[in-house]
C-alpha cells in the first residue's frame, strides 16, 4: 500500500455544505507517487494519504480500486474496468473516467472535479457526500445506485441515467439534465432549483419531495401533462 506523511487536514474547515456534504478529510502535506503501485498478480491498486501526477491507467482491468487520503491529479482511467472499489476521502483533479465501468464503488467525502466523465457507468454504486463539479458527465449512468447527500455543480449532465437512484438530500444546480432519466429515482430532499429538467424524463410520484422553483414547476407540469388552476 502507497503511503505518504499523513497530517489530517479537514478541507473546507469541516464545514458541511448546502447539501449537508462533509468535504474530504486530506493529508496536509502528501507524498507524490513517482508511480502507481499495481499489484500485477492480482490487479489491485491500494492508495493511502498520498498524491499522483498525470498517470495513464486507460483501459485497465482492476479487480479492486481502493483509496484513502488520496488527490489523484491527471490521472486517465478512461475505458478502465473496476470490478470493485472503495474510496474515502479522495480527490479526483482533471481526470479521465469517460466510459469506465466501476462496479460496486462505495464512495464517501469523495471530490471530482474539472473531470471527464462522459458515459461512465457506476454499477451499483453507493456514494455518499461526493462533489462532481466543472465534469463533462453526459451519459452518465448511475441506474438504481444510491448517490445521497451528494452535489453536481457547473457540470455537463445531459442525457444522464439515474433512473431508480436514490438521490436522497443531492443537489443539482448550473447542470442541464436535457433528457435525463430520473425515472423511479428517489428524490426526497433534493434540490433541483439549479438544474435546467427541459426534456427531463421523471413521473409525477418521483419529485415527490424535491424541491423546485416557479419556473420548473411549471415546466414539470407541461411535461407530466398536469393542470395548474
Amino acid at each position: 500500500m502507497a503511503k505518504g506523511t499523513r497530517r489530517s487536514v479537514p478541507q473546507g474547515n469541516g464545514a458541511t455544505t448546502a447539501a449537508g456534504r462533509m468535504p474530504p478529510d486530506l493529508p496536509g502535506d502528501p507524498g507524490l507517487l513517482e508511480q502507481v503501485p499495481l499489484d500485477p498478480e492480482t490487479d489491485r491498486l491500494n492508495l493511502e494519504d498520498c498524491r499522483t501526477g498525470a498517470v495513464s491507467l486507460a483501459g485497465i482491468s482492476l479487480q479492486e480500486f481502493s483509496a484513502t487520503g488520496v488527490v489523484l491529479e491527471g490521472v486517465s482511467l478512461a475505458g478502465a474496468v473496476v470490478r470493485s472499489a472503495r474510496w474515502r476521502d479522495v480527490r479526483f483533479v482533471k481526470c479521465d473516467l469517460s466510459n469506465a465501468v466501476l462496479r460496486g464503488v462505495e464512495a464517501r467525502r469523495v471530490e471530482l472535479v474539472d473531470c471527464r466523465l462522459r458515459g461512465m457507468k457506476a454499477v451499483e454504486c453507493r456514494w455518499e457526500e461526493v462533489l462532481v463539479e466543472g465534469s463533462d458527465a453526459r451519459y452518465v449512468q448511475f441506474r438504481d445506485g444510491i448517490v445521497r447527500k451528494c452535489e453536481f455543480r457547473n457540470n455537463r449532465t445531459e442525457e444522464s441515467d439515474f433512473a431508480g437512484a436514490d438521490l436522497t438530500n443531492s443537489v443539482f444546480a448550473g447542470c442541464g439534465l436535457h433528457r435525463a432519466d430520473l425515472t423511479g429515482a428517489r428524490l426526497e430532499g433534493a434540490d433541483l432549483r439549479g438544474a435546467d429538467l427541459e426534456g427531463i424524463q421523471v413521473r409525477a410520484e418521483d419529485v415527490r419531495g424535491a424541491t423546485v422553483n416557479a419556473a420548473q414547476a411549471m415546466e414539470l407540469a407541461r411535461l407530466l401533462g398536469l393542470k395548474i388552476g
